[in-house]
């Protein structure tokens, strides 16, 4: 396949299927969980074909046993179909106390899902597969570097790539625009992809959704409002003006809302300082383009949206190497102040704290050295680093690092 490519996270999960008799890949509908399941087993069953279905809820257990042969894992695709499936594997590997029995996988938190839940907590190891980075699109190895930062005690103990490439390297011009979703973003004919992108926002906002979110709403009304939250990425969300400008209440907003990232197509990130709301980003850029009032071209002149177009392409990667990295519980959150101090990415784990600031410059304007003073007092052992488009590295003390972009993409 001329698309397929090495994913970050397969160590992880043939690591977990050493130790676990159930292990699970969730992530966005077309992220490329198929294709994982059908490389890490020999017995692949998907819940899409609707006579899978029907067998695995109307007899689980016959249904296990006919598909469990001598080569294990037994990959189940888009499990979340059958939650009477469940029951059914818990009491399997209770009985069957051994590793890499099932693979699973689903486009839906399991979370999310109260039978679903009751059964495989504790019992299960869970990775998420993320969109593509611009680096596992170009077959090279995972950039560890946002993980570093945070892990070091000072900047001058890093040691940084002497070759940084341009910005306006084709990839990067290409991804905000076709994002990372390798059902999707492989497809050069534009009129082929926004077909399936149609087809997969049908199926995302008239399935997926209602497994987890009842709701009346039409699928013309919830498009509608996806396009909004696109619009809006990067916003403190304002619940009330957006009620008022899709005509959906407020309570059916947040229930929304909470189901979509359910699905892994929105994150929500909340928001330190004394700014409360949170932000959304789309988890896939590509997405977020296409639902944009304003789309991004082919060849965008990149530099009338530079901070913008750089906090998508951060918050697209950044993320990869804690989310990858086996056994480092992290958070992510964004903090804000109403007199303007602003840091839109703020990594904690391991007792550590690291900012992240996007600039057009490679020296940091007066507005952004303020956010960084505010933020830096604020947590007191905490680092910074400022993002750019340009070449330049420079130290300005340990606890703040101007770095290129490009370094983490």
């Amino acid at each position: 396949m001329p698309h397929l490519r090495q994913r970050y996270i397969q160590e992880s999960v043939r690591s977990g299927l050493k130790h676990k008799g159930i292990v699970g890949i969730f992530g966005h509908r077309q992220v490329g969980k198929t294709t994982l399941l059908e490389q890490l087993s020999k017995k692949y069953v998907t819940l899409d074909r609707s006579t899978n279905l029907q067998r695995s809820m109307e007899a689980p257990e016959d249904f296990l046993e006919s598909n469990l042969g001598s080569s294990l894992p037994l990959a189940i695709d888009e499990c979340q179909l059958s939650p009477n499936l469940f029951p059914a594997l818990k009491e399997y590997v209770r009985t069957h106390k051994q590793p890499g029995i099932f693979l699973l996988s689903g486009s839906v938190r399991f979370s999310s899902r109260k039978a679903i839940r009751e059964s495989l907590t504790g019992r299960m190891l869970a990775y998420e597969l993320l969109p593509f980075s611009i680096s596992e699109l170009e077959g090279k190895a995972l950039k560890t570097l946002p993980l570093d930062l945070l892990r070091c005690r000072g900047f001058s103990g890093i040691r940084f790539s002497s070759s940084v490439k341009d910005f306006k390297n084709p990839h990067i011009l290409q991804y905000l625009n076709l994002g990372g979703l390798p059902g999707i973003c492989f497809v050069r004919n534009e009129r082929d992809r926004i077909d399936i992108i149609e087809s997969q926002l049908d199926l995302i906002l008239d399935r997926d959704l209602k497994l987890v979110c009842e709701t009346s709403l039409s699928l013309l009304s919830l498009k509608n409002l996806v396009r909004m939250l696109a619009d809006l990425q990067n916003t403190p969300l304002n619940l009330s003006d957006l009620s008022r400008k899709s005509k959906i209440s407020v309570p059916t907003l947040r229930k929304i809302i909470t189901g979509l990232e359910s699905i892994f197509f929105i994150r929500v990130i909340p928001c330190e300082g004394n700014e409360v709301r949170p932000v959304i980003f789309l988890e896939d850029q590509g997405e977020a383009s296409y639902l944009r009032a304003t789309r991004i071209s082919g060849n965008p002149d990149y530099s009338t949206n530079i901070v913008s177009d750089l906090e998508r392409l951060a918050f697209s990667h950044l993320r990869i190497p804690f989310t990858y990295t086996s056994g480092i519980p992290w958070e992510i959150s964004q903090y804000r102040q109403h007199g303007g101090a602003y840091v839109p990415f703020v990594f904690r784990a391991e007792g550590k704290t690291l900012g992240f600031i996007c600039m057009q410059e490679s020296s940091p304007s007066l507005g952004s050295s303020r956010s960084a003073g505010s933020f830096l007092t604020k947590n007191s052992q905490s680092k910074l680093v400022y993002l750019h488009p340009g070449k330049e590295i420079k130290i300005l003390n340990e606890r703040e690092i101007v770095l290129p972009i490009q370094l983490v993409l």
